[in-house]
């Protein structure tokens, strides 16, 4: 309920939030020579808040991504999800069958004993397993900020796909009290690997 509140809220509050990323929380160090301006967002959050931002990475692209606050939210906790995916077989039933096969003469007629039933040959129980098959989504996580050193997660992703950068504001006193979080989504190009052609090796030589 809380992060629908926010959802709602947000929106009401589009032109507030807008000026967050004005807000300077983070180290100059953390940018570096990255590209900030595509998928950053920025929110004004209240303690007790939590919030998800779906961004989608590229191949050959590094990223970098960080989260920084306004001091007075506390320590933010974030963290980067990958959805995966997945089959999962369940089993939806249990079929039993008594199958039963009956002697029969040369001729083919069923024998039957002294009171006139058939006799049996063999006698066996088959069971068949009815299968439920559904898609499901996992997700795997690549980065906790709570206890680790890294203030900041890198990324080389070696296919496109959509990643989930989860945050939570701790509970305070004041729960009116709205702060900017800001989560930073920074890249830059990876350097192409090429072939160098003869005619420039024999220039470069000479």
């Amino acid at each position: 309920m809380k992060t629908v509140m926010f959802l709602i809220f947000s929106c009401l509050t589009l032109e507030l939030s807008s000026q967050c990323h004005k807000k300077d929380y983070c180290e100059d160090d953390y940018f570096e020579n990255f590209d900030f301006r595509s998928q950053s967002s920025f929110s004004y959050l209240s303690p007790g808040d939590s919030a998800k931002v779906t961004v989608v990475l590229y191949n050959n692209q590094e990223y970098r991504i960080f989260v920084c606050n306004d001091p007075e939210l506390g320590q933010v906790k974030w963290k980067i999800l990958l959805p995966e995916r997945v089959t999962k077989r369940t089993v939806k039933s249990i079929k039993k069958d008594t199958v039963i096969t009956y002697e029969t003469n040369e001729y083919g007629d069923y024998v039957v004993d002294e009171k006139g039933n058939f006799k049996i040959k063999s006698k066996y129980v088959r069971i068949d397993t009815v299968w439920n098959v559904e898609r499901i989504t996992t997700y795997k996580v690549l980065y906790k900020s709570e206890g680790t050193q890294q203030p900041y997660f890198e990324l080389k992703p070696q296919k496109t796909g959509s990643y989930i950068i989860s945050v939570e504001v701790p509970t305070g006193k004041d729960q009116h009290y709205q702060g900017c979080v800001n989560v930073y989504v920074g890249r830059r190009e990876l350097a192409k690997k090429r072939f160098i052609k003869e005619w420039s090796l024999g220039t470069v030589k000479g």
